[in-house]
């Protein structure tokens, strides 16, 4: 049973590299697989783009949905802090696998329209060299439109460019450039960088699925009810066969926000499981203050240690 927890450090005085460091040990000793983190450039007190992920499964019967975000005139907001920040996520990788054996970290979700694939690939190359190859990537195309506006990226054409650079992105880790041309000198990874980490596309709809199958090696959904989940697997399983994708190349890992007991989660992480989930990742939204006792609560109900 592969767990991932989903939080946010923002480098604050409650959630600072020395937290940082404790949480990821905590999180390693529970029995957890990994810790994800989610990544924004910007925040914004009244953005015009609504939250899409705004209803997750009910812990007491995870087949209905409720409304686990604020809204305000009708517009659901993403769960964040006053004064929000976010620290970069290859970095804090490699600040929590140094402070680990075994932990593996995650991106929830990384913004590849707002990147350089050039640039990225060294990025990833980097962080997998100094975590001894214990990254794995969670990409999309985001949802804030204000977010690209103050980045100086366009928003409308995000999916086209996300698709087109997980293709350059795979092209550039094995020596070829976006054309197939080889790279020049001045391009440099670092050697022995062996095979690019677990790439999962995140999203729901149509398109997300598409890219997640053909493009990318996996899925990354989140929010769905287990049955939903089952139904839109089998469609990417399809779209994968279909594109010469071979299923011991992919990997699916279902993400959920929960806000149920913890002897309500199994129901709903056994329910991903059964449906052919490699993994769950669960955001709970931990507070500094009793992190440590929620989380040997989750791991105990889930049995992750013995």
């Amino acid at each position: 049973m592969r767990i991932g927890l989903v939080d946010v450090f923002d480098g604050g005085a409650e959630r600072n590299p020395a937290f940082m460091a404790e949480f990821a040990r905590t999180v390693e000793d529970l029995g957890f697989d990994g810790v994800w983190l989610p990544e924004h450039m910007v925040f914004f007190d009244d953005p015009e783009s609504a939250y899409p992920y705004r209803t997750a499964p009910n812990a007491d019967d995870p087949e209905k949905t409720h409304l686990h975000n604020k809204t305000e005139d009708g517009k659901a907001r993403v769960e964040a802090a006053p004064e929000q920040g976010i620290i970069d996520s290859f970095q804090a990788a490699v600040a929590m696998c140094a402070a680990t054996g075994r932990l593996r970290i995650g991106t929830s979700v990384l913004l590849l329209p707002l990147r350089s694939v050039s640039v990225l690939a060294r990025e990833i190359a980097t962080v997998q060299e100094l975590t001894g190859g214990r990254l794995d990537l969670g990409v999309g195309v985001g949802w804030l439109a204000e977010e690209f506006e103050a980045c100086g990226v366009d928003f409308a054409t995000r999916g086209r460019r996300a698709e087109r650079y997980l293709h350059e992105l795979a092209g550039l880790w094995n020596g070829t450039g976006p054309d197939g041309a080889v790279l020049p000198d001045g391009v440099v990874l670092p050697e022995g960088r062996g095979r690019l980490p677990r790439l999962m596309y995140g999203g729901n709809g149509d398109a997300a699925l598409r890219r997640a199958a053909t493009a990318a090696y996996g899925w990354y959904p989140w929010n769905l009810t287990p049955s939903d989940f089952a139904a839109r697997l089998e469609r990417f399983h399809r779209l994968a066969a279909e594109a010469g994708r071979a299923r011991a190349d992919l990997h699916v890992v279902a993400g959920v926000r929960f806000t149920g007991t913890p002897d309500q989660l199994p129901q709903i992480v056994n329910g991903y499981l059964d449906a052919g989930a490699d993994g769950v990742n669960v955001s709970l939204r931990l507070a500094p203050s009793d992190y440590r006792e929620v989380l040997e609560a989750v791991s105990g109900a889930l049995g992750l240690t013995r």
